[in-house]
């Protein structure tokens, strides 16, 4: 995978806008006078609306985004917001004797949110698996090895495919059921999950998180989510169909929400080249669909996903439609989604979701909003453009 110089330049230039606008939003650290210290917004509009709260995968991904600047520029404030998001996702997670089988799970959005989706949940435990990488804190690998066990003993549902969600404590009426708990689907982003087990077992020395239901999890993946198209998708557990309505708005396309990558680790573990040309097959299908722009569909989140599989699979992947031509066009469509601030001085420094070009005046209906979901992975995968030091989201 070849990058130009000046795209390695620009990326660095990208990546330390965005992690002073990771700073630049995040709530005042103040002590005990202020509770949600670490606190961040998931997306800024032009009219000044943020919204919603970031859920408990938000602040995992920016904290690894966080310290992935922090190590490439060396600012100590990136540390220090890192930290305090590691703060708040620890106020997450359900330590007290009080509820059983729930002890060791992470809540989704506050600390007494009684829900949560699971892979949401499963982010904040890798994250503690890199949090105690950079801290050599053993809080944090404690923490991510009780999730694990709660994950192992009620995270499955009877095919060995991860649940949608969990409820932990009855909810309030007015909002009863959930509108998005689709326990009756199963997601294809779990096929994510399997990067956390994979890194839990490295860090821990245990195997036991990489055992058979790692593999029947991978098998799962490439035979029933994986379509002929090559795209994943979520399928009805019952029928393996697609719903008439995907749950997730198309949001996992192109995006495959970190899915190859838990393939590579399963390829890692397990030598099976299935998981290699199940691989190939998405990313050629992303490629070959390419916009004229350089994106691959409206979100931009999914270019810095699927040019990080590129990096971690360079010497094992064969995808002929990747060339340099098309990952530079790529990248030119990600570094032209960042905000410079012109309709909000908030939005400085995040990406556009939405690719929105800066010099289009934001349209009704919220196309021009800059999020964390493009933003973090953008500053997690833009410096192994331009850097040797590959410390997230690998194999």
């Amino acid at each position: 995978m070849f990058v130009s110089k000046t795209c390695q330049i620009t990326a660095l230039e990208v990546s330390k806008k965005i992690a002073d606008w990771l700073c630049n939003i995040q709530a005042a650290s103040v002590g005990e006078y202020y509770p949600p210290v670490g606190y961040f917004p998931f997306t800024i509009y032009p009219d000044g609306t943020e919204k919603p709260p970031a859920q408990n995968w938000n602040y995992a991904f920016a904290s690894m985004a966080l310290l992935t600047a922090y190590r490439t520029f060396g600012d100590d404030r990136y540390e220090r917001a890192a930290l305090n998001m590691a703060r708040y996702m620890k106020s997450l997670q359900i330590l007290d004797p009080f509820h059983g089988d729930n002890y060791g799970a992470i809540r989704e959005v506050t600390p007494f949110t009684p829900w949560c989706f699971t892979r949401d949940a499963l982010s904040v435990a890798w994250a503690f698996v890199e949090l105690y990488r950079h801290t050599k804190d053993d809080e944090y690998l404690e923490r991510a090895k009780l999730w694990g066990e709660w994950f192992l003993k009620n995270g499955f549902d009877e095919e060995g495919w991860p649940t949608w969600g969990h409820e932990f404590e009855p909810l309030f009426k007015a909002v009863k059921p959930l509108p998005h708990m689709r326990n009756d689907v199963q997601g294809s982003f779990h096929g994510g999950s399997l990067n956390f087990l994979y890194q839990l077992a490295k860090e821990s020395g245990e195997n036991k998180w990489i055992g058979s239901h790692f593999t029947r999890m991978a098998d799962h993946f490439v035979k029933y989510i994986q379509l002929p198209s090559g795209f994943y998708a979520a399928v009805l557990r019952d029928t393996k169909q697609q719903p008439d309505k995907d749950p997730q708005w198309g949001l996992h396309r192109a995006n495959d929400d970190l899915g190859t990558l838990g393939l590579l680790c399963a390829y890692k573990v397990t030598g099976n080249k299935e998981y290699l040309k199940s691989i190939n097959k998405f990313v050629n299908a992303v490629f070959k669909d390419q916009w004229e722009d350089g994106r691959f569909e409206e979100s931009v989140a999914c270019i810095p996903v699927v040019l990080n599989v590129l990096l971690e699979g360079k010497k094992l992947l064969d995808i002929p439609s990747a060339t340099d031509l098309a990952i530079e066009r790529a990248l030119n469509a990600l570094f032209e989604a960042q905000s410079d601030g012109r309709f909000n001085p908030r939005m400085f420094g995040g990406i556009l979701e939405n690719g929105s070009p800066n010099k289009v005046e934001p349209q009704p209906g919220g196309k021009g909003f800059v999020c964390a979901r493009s933003s973090c992975y953008s500053l997690i995968v833009l410096p192994k453009l331009a850097s040797s030091k590959w410390d997230f989201l690998t194999v």
